[in-house]
């Protein structure tokens, strides 16, 4: 029997995306090639593949035996073609995709775009929102081509490269009339805050008040930062920011930037990808784009 390689990697697609649709769009075909080239393979391998459930399509027990002995092979024949081919960044429309917390898009995007802008014009970028408990499987997958977050993701097989150091400061609204010159402990403990999603990574300070012996008021949880800018002056609130993100708001007369009363570590913003999928030169150039790009800043 003859298999067409282009089947085995709808095959593998599939398996990796758990999805028609997104291995259709990894693919570059339509969803209607994809459950066309689905249904020769069943009628080759006589067997179902796949069922279709609310959590994706679940492979059967024969299409995991088939992933295990078609996966490698198939992705060193990729890594063979692209190891002769070269990337041609300059021309090149394909779209990278990255998870970023959404002051991660504040302060990164200006940086990426404006780069892109000067050196590969066609190249497009797609911004997934960072979530921690998924971040790996999306990398591994290949549903995302990198992501930065300030947490270190546990999988081995995830590479990881550490951008720069990073430390929080806290916006607080000028209308606390507790706060003078400095912000103190008392004054973080009994003020209001409003505090973003723990999907995203920012969870350092929950985490370290708790170990103290020490509860701050939540007066408002969020998904994002991003919202925040007018609800810290109206609404009497504080809330604790990575650095370098302060620049969007210290010429905002209603606000004033403090240091974190209390000794709080440092984190690392980190760079995180995927090597093993296919578009190998591709991937490699994103990753050090983004390096030469982000690093130190």
């Amino acid at each position: 029997m003859v298999v067409d390689l282009k089947l085995i990697k709808v095959f593998i697609t599939i398996f990796d995306t758990k999805s028609v649709s997104l291995a259709a769009e990894r693919l570059n075909i339509t969803q209607p090639s994809v459950s066309h080239s689905l249904s020769r393979l069943r009628y080759l391998m006589k067997d179902q593949l796949f069922t279709r459930t609310r959590e994706g399509m679940i492979p059967t027990f024969h299409a995991t035996q088939l992933y295990d002995s078609l996966n490698q092979p198939l992705l060193d024949i990729e890594n063979v073609i692209n190891e002769v081919k070269e990337f041609d960044f300059r021309n090149s429309n394909r779209c990278f995709r990255i998870a970023l917390t959404d002051i991660g898009g504040m302060y990164f995007l200006p940086l990426i775009l404006s780069s892109l802008e000067k050196i590969a014009p066609n190249i497009a970028v797609e911004v997934i929102t960072v979530d921690m408990k998924k971040l790996s499987d999306w990398l591994i997958t290949g549903k995302i081509d990198a992501a930065i977050c300030n947490k270190n993701l546990e999988d081995s097989s995830l590479n990881t490269f550490t951008l720069f150091r990073e430390k929080y400061v806290c916006l607080v609204s000028k209308n606390i009339k507790s706060v003078k010159d400095i912000l103190t402990l008392d004054n973080f403990l009994q003020e209001n805050h409003a505090i973003v999603s723990a999907s995203t990574g920012h969870n350092l300070i929950e985490s370290y008040l708790s170990k103290q012996g020490l509860r701050r008021k939540i007066k408002l949880r969020v998904p994002q930062f991003s919202i925040l800018d007018e609800l810290i002056e109206k609404h009497n609130l504080i809330v604790t920011v990575p650095s370098r993100v302060d620049a969007y708001f210290k010429y905002n007369p209603s606000i004033r930037i403090f240091d974190v009363p209390f000794e709080l570590p440092e984190f690392d913003v980190t760079l995180h990808w995927h090597e093993k999928k296919g578009h190998v030169l591709a991937q490699k150039w994103f990753i050090n784009f983004l390096n030469d790009t982000l690093s130190n800043l």
